[in-house]
């Protein structure tokens, strides 16, 4: 983005913030999370809802996150209400918090990845501690018992889709050694690439739907039995530094995710949604 243009737009933000004490905040967030938190969240209200709302078909780590942030903030003290604009963000929220155009990131990332912009983002206390991410290996459910047959040690014998965006993730799946490792951006359309034989595996993490699945118009994707990926590295929420509502809303975020986590409301959310599942400790991990 050029330069005279991110000055233009944070001048412009500045300006808008200032006309109220409690202003809207425009965040950008996937369609698809908004849309499963709409629905599983059915009208309760951020301050009311409690985390038995979590074990729900479509329920995953994004929605999760998504919601604890917003009551994190409100259990914080921090006033202002948001406007979310959807789309596909992943690859753009970085730069927006990276130039102070959007205030902060509703869905955790991996420390890695947040030191990497250190200077402009504000870093939360992890929210998934360094050695709690498991990862299922996911593909079509007509080819569950091939690949699984094609998986031992390593994915040597299989295709395999991620994001480069997703550092982590990259990094872990280069390790295990793919027949071929795909990037792509956008995460339905991994899904999809994968459900149509077109690719043979993707990672992500487990839900509470057993046997674990994902589906969505034109997409369903099946987790292979007893394998599973180990992501070591934490994952918190970051903020930025350069937005005018940043050190508020980081200093809420703070004080509301330590009460959240004293009343292990964090916990029971993620458990509740299946991202803690104890149902796969005994699977294999590549």
């Amino acid at each position: 983005m050029p330069l005279f243009t991110v000055l233009v737009l944070k001048i412009l933000l500045i300006l808008g913030l200032s006309l109220s004490a409690h202003a809207r905040v425009s965040i950008s967030i996937e369609e698809d999370i908004y849309q499963y938190a709409k629905e599983i969240l059915a009208g309760q209200s951020i301050s009311d809802f409690t985390t038995e709302i979590f074990n729900h078909p479509k329920c995953q780590r994004d929605v999760v996150e998504f919601l604890i942030a917003q009551r994190a903030l409100q259990e914080g003290g921090f006033k202002h209400s948001f406007n979310f604009t959807l789309g596909n963000y992943d690859a753009r929220n970085l730069k927006l918090l990276e130039s102070g155009l959007l205030l902060m990131s509703f869905d955790t990332i991996w420390l890695t990845q947040a030191k990497m912009i250190a200077n402009d983002v504000l870093i939360s206390e992890p929210i998934i501690e360094k050695g709690r991410y498991f990862a299922g290996i996911y593909t079509s459910h007509t080819n569950k018992t091939l690949i699984r047959n094609k998986i031992s040690t390593d994915l040597s014998k299989v295709s395999v889709v991620s994001s480069k965006a997703w550092l982590v993730d990259w990094v872990t799946l280069k390790a295990l050694s793919p027949q071929q490792l795909h990037h792509e951006d956008d995460w339905i359309t991994m899904a999809k690439l994968v459900s149509n034989g077109w690719v043979d595996v993707m990672l992500v993490s487990f839900n509470n739907t057993r046997p674990f699945f994902y589906e969505g118009t034109g997409y369903r994707i099946e987790a292979i039995e007893g394998v599973k990926v180990a992501l070591q590295d934490s994952r918190h929420f970051i903020v930025s530094r350069h937005h005018p509502l940043g050190q508020q809303a980081y200093d809420a975020l703070k004080v509301g995710l330590a009460k959240l986590k004293a009343s292990n409301f964090i916990y029971q959310a993620y458990r509740q949604c299946g991202f803690i599942n104890p149902l796969v400790d005994e699977w294999h991990t590549l």
